[in-house]
């Protein structure tokens, strides 16, 4: 009982160094987890932390209090976190009632656990919106009339230099995870501290995510030891830094990884993959970082040393497989047809003559406009999966990721991590729109001269041999770094928006030549189009979104 008392006291002096304002001190030391169903695996855990070091932890709302008195006991700071992420400032306001429904109780549970009295109003919302302050600035001082003094509120953001509300809280936590390296965090932890010298801020995760049961070694990136030392060269910059423009807070991101369970929790919406950030694994098997943390947070070690490991093989670029593949079937077609060698000429120099042919009937080329219809679908499919792979790690990925139901994500994790099967699925639906409008446009035309739909799918299908090009820059974009590919991608969607409108006024003129049909109907014949009526459709959702679009454009510009 003694020893309890004692430790308790420990613990409770631990709170001490835990102010709104900025410290001369070492920051304190933390942990991101996701407490388990199982109480007394959780409870493992919170003991296992505190015997490697870890002064506070940050986690989802906490409501079995056998947690917080243990918490109490072992002196560990719970940072508890309201499911409030990726909001913009509208949604933001609308969420208020529920964030104090549930910040109610949690405070009610607080007032017997001086270890549970730190509290994340929003996760990652749109805090460079100076809108998105009266939700802050409401719950706090709703919570400043009802609780405690000794409360202490914060959020985390995206949007650290550019912030408007960090007046209403007392501290802010900004994300460190999977930067380049110790420099660039330091270098944004300055722009933070210049822009906004009177806030207190630290750093609400810290890590880089690893690939558990590939290659080892210093060598490959996203190996164990390589995450382990990107967390070292962190802590070591992080850590030693007790200057004004240090941070107040530390996290490590994360304890465990779990198996996948969607909806995501509020701290790892944006890891759709649910990559391997975890010290420790699914089995609860200890990392090469796990060694690394508890070395530092226990001041006993500082410096490791990890195998190198063997030279990293090469990728298999798959991209430009799939590119020399769809060229490669398209060149032995055109040399073994010498009726798609006589047509092509005529599609490029001749369109009377083109337009004839396919009016009348004549080379009709079916079987080309079939491969041409596959290789235009392999662009498109190749084209999308660089995007999303291009696009993951970027905050936008994420806030848009959370709108799907929850079903659908699993879908979408499973898709994103088999870029094989997405490929051969959006090459499918780029396939099926393009025959859907082949046949609206055969259909349309049967009480003037008739298109049979072999017909029509020429039309429709050739004009949109410049996708091909697209292809060529898709099996480009994987090999350039993050930024570079960042403009690439972006330049091929750009691209893509570009074919596709002069392809679709192409196959109207064309269509219009052939059938002689009257303006409105060849108007009507245009809405038809699956590719034009997704459009509509995205841009009506657009502007019944407007603030979610301001929200993302914020995310994409993001510093």
């Amino acid at each position: 009982m003694l020893k309890q008392i004692v430790v308790g006291l420990a613990g409770l002096m631990l709170f001490l160094p835990l102010p709104g304002a900025v410290a001369r001190q070492a920051p304190v030391k933390g942990m991101v987890w996701r407490a388990p169903s199982d109480v007394r695996r959780a409870e493992r855990d919170l003991r296992l932390m505190r015997a490697i070091g870890v002064q506070a932890v940050r986690t989802d709302i906490i409501r079995d209090e056998r947690l917080l008195t243990l918490a109490d006991t072992l002196g560990i700071h719970i940072f508890q976190e309201l499911p409030v992420t990726y909001l913009p400032a509208e949604t933001l306001a609308d969420s208020l009632d529920y964030a104090l429904r549930e910040l109610g109780a949690a405070l009610e549970r607080a007032s017997r656990h001086p270890s549970a009295r730190t509290f994340g109003l929003a996760g990652f919302a749109d805090t460079g919106n100076p809108a998105a302050c009266r939700y802050f600035e409401q719950l706090a001082g709703r919570v400043r009339e009802q609780a405690a003094t000794d409360i202490r509120l914060y959020y985390t953001t995206l949007f650290p230099q550019h912030d408007r509300c960090a007046g209403s809280v007392d501290f802010v936590l900004i994300d460190g995870r999977d930067l380049p390296n110790p420099v660039a965090l330091m270098q944004k932890l300055r722009d933070v501290r210049a822009a906004h010298p009177d806030v207190a801020f630290g750093i609400g995760a810290l890590g880089a995510w690893a690939r558990p049961g590939g290659p080892e070694g210093l060598r490959t990136e996203h190996s164990l030891q390589w995450q382990a030392r990107y967390l070292e060269e962190g802590l070591n910059a992080l850590l030693a830094d007790t200057s004004e423009a240090g941070p107040m807070y530390v996290f490590v991101h994360r304890w465990r990884d779990e198996v996948p369970n969607l909806p995501s929790p509020s701290h790892d919406l944006d890891n759709p993959y649910h990559k391997a950030y975890g010290l420790l694994g699914l089995h609860d098997e200890q990392r090469p970082a796990f060694e690394v943390v508890k070395g530092f947070y226990t001041g006993r070690q500082t410096v490791f040393a990890f195998d190198s490991g063997p030279r990293p093989a090469s990728e298999t670029p798959w991209a430009a497989l799939i590119a020399w593949g769809v060229f490669v079937i398209l060149a032995g077609f055109y040399a073994t047809s010498p009726r798609l060698r006589q047509m092509l000429p005529r599609y490029f120099t001749a369109k009377g003559f083109y337009r004839d042919a396919v009016r009348e009937g004549r080379d009709m080329l079916l079987g080309s406009s079939a491969v041409l219809l596959v290789a235009l679908g392999c662009s498109v499919g190749v084209m999308g999966v660089v995007l999303l792979e291009t696009l993951r790690t970027e905050p936008v990925f994420a806030a848009l990721f959370q709108w799907l139901p929850a079903a659908f994500q699993k879908i979408m994790v499973a898709l994103l991590n088999q870029p094989w099967m997405l490929v051969l699925l959006l090459g499918s639906l780029y396939a099926l729109i393009l025959v859907l409008w082949s046949s609206v446009l055969s259909f349309a035309s049967r009480r003037r001269y008739p298109l049979m739909p072999g017909q029509a799918m020429m039309l429709v299908v050739w004009p949109r041999w410049p996708l091909l090009l697209i292809l060529v820059g898709a099996a480009v974009v994987p090999s350039l770094v993050h930024e570079q590919a960042l403009y690439g991608v972006l330049v091929l969607a750009a691209a893509w928006i570009v074919f596709t409108v002069v392809a679709t006024l192409r196959t109207v003129f064309d269509y219009a030549q052939i059938t002689h049909m009257p303006a409105h109907k060849v108007l009507l014949v245009l809405l038809g189009n699956p590719l034009f009526t997704l459009l509509l459709l995205g841009g009506l959702i657009l502007l019944r979104n407007r603030a979610d679009v301001e929200f993302f454009t914020r995310l994409i510009t993001l510093d």
